[in-house]
């Protein structure tokens, strides 16, 4: 089964395509590109994210062009949940289950999917967040509440954002106050 999705960027001009796969053996593959400009920066993004089919994050890669500049970001969870690269380990990830990419509301749906929140629930998580304009990769710790029957407010607690979140009977986000909004689905 497929699913194919189209996001407007609300407080950036970007567009992205995003290709969704959900196979037999219940893994899920997400296939996405970003285009469009970013403060004045022409930027490309395209990444791939493999997931179980609780969504948790099992690799995932990002290639972004920004500018004239070219960044890779690549991890994979190996079969006792440590995070390497091809650089080595990084043990700082371990416990995230999730992965949240700027630029992307698609990241918001693996928690949304996972978490299988009650109304009136809310969880914390830990994450490994990919700033791609600042090429930045970090943990972060994020919360989840499920305030009505489609509706979320997430929470970044290094950050202080709160934002509260809509999404269609799938998870997927379609409309992220100021910045995104979903034009497409099929």
């Amino acid at each position: 089964m497929e699913k194919s999705i189209v996001w407007k960027g609300l407080r950036y001009d970007t567009e992205e395509h995003c290709g969704i796969n959900y196979h037999n053996d219940g893994s899920i593959v997400v296939h996405s590109e970003i285009e469009g400009w970013v403060n004045l920066k022409p930027v490309y993004a395209e990444y791939w994210i493999k997931m179980d089919a609780a969504w948790n994050v099992l690799e995932f890669e990002i290639t972004s062009h920004i500018a004239d500049a070219e960044y890779k970001y690549a991890l994979k969870r190996d079969e006792n949940g440590i995070w390497r690269d091809k650089f080595g380990s990084h043990p700082d990830y371990n416990d995230c289950h999730y992965i949240d990419i700027s630029l992307t509301p698609l990241t918001n749906t693996l928690p949304v999917n996972g978490l299988k929140l009650a109304e009136g629930e809310s969880r914390a998580i830990e994450v490994v967040y990919i700033d791609i304009m600042k090429h930045e990769i970090r943990r972060d710790e994020q919360h989840y509440k499920k305030t009505g029957g489609l509706q979320y407010r997430f929470e970044n607690d290094a950050t202080g954002f709160i934002a509260d979140i809509e999404v269609d009977k799938g998870g997927f986000v379609t409309f992220y106050p100021g910045l995104f909004e979903m034009i497409k689905v099929t």
